[in-house]
């Protein structure tokens, strides 16, 4: 009997030792699944933590103290008026653009459409440049934003002033108004 439990303990022992060994194949192919994807996520990784300084440099403009950041809400919803209504007459120019290439007899009611538009794009702007001239001054006077991001702010600006200097139409769409007066004059 005795050599009976031996042989009962030995496939005991056996089969404690497959189900080890088929325990020890899974957490391999566990461990090689992880590591493939730990390789994978390296790059990843690498990519992220290399546009971490980008996305701190366009936080960092808005780091000052909430009084501050409460005092230029003002300003700029000042701004967004006048904004707002030349993306308006901008996209009105978009719909004269397409009765003039549909419909070239009302060339004349639609070019004094496109005058009239002209005119108020180029008033409102001047008016929101220098509402947007005021809140970068208001920036820079408070500490709002650092020195980069406000010398970015004064060169978008300039920009701004070049183009309302010419009158933008050479810039107004491709130039939209001049190509109609192109077309009535052939």
């Amino acid at each position: 009997m005795a050599a009976s439990g031996d042989g009962a303990a030995c496939v005991d022992g056996v089969e404690k030792l497959v189900s080890a060994r088929k325990s020890l194949i899974l957490s391999l192919e566990k461990s090689k699944a992880l590591s493939s994807k730990l390789e994978k996520t390296g790059p990843r990784l690498a990519e992220i933590n290399q546009r971490l300084p980008s996305l701190e440099a366009a936080v960092r403009p808005i780091r000052a103290n909430k009084d501050a950041l409460d005092a230029v809400g003002g300003h700029i919803n000042r701004a967004v008026g006048p904004a707002a209504a030349v993306l308006k007459v901008f996209d009105a120019v978009h719909g004269l653009e397409k009765m003039l290439l549909s419909d070239p007899r009302n060339d004349s009611s639609v070019l004094k459409r496109l005058e009239e538009a002209l005119r108020f794009l180029g008033d409102n702007c001047g008016l929101a440049i220098q509402w947007l001239e005021d809140i970068v001054e208001y920036l820079e006077d408070n500490t709002v934003a650092d020195k980069g991001y406000i010398s970015s702010l004064n060169k978008i600006l300039q920009s701004l002033r070049e183009l309302q200097s010419d009158g933008g139409r050479a810039h107004l769409d491709g130039g939209l108004l001049d190509a109609a007066l192109d077309i009535l004059e052939s």
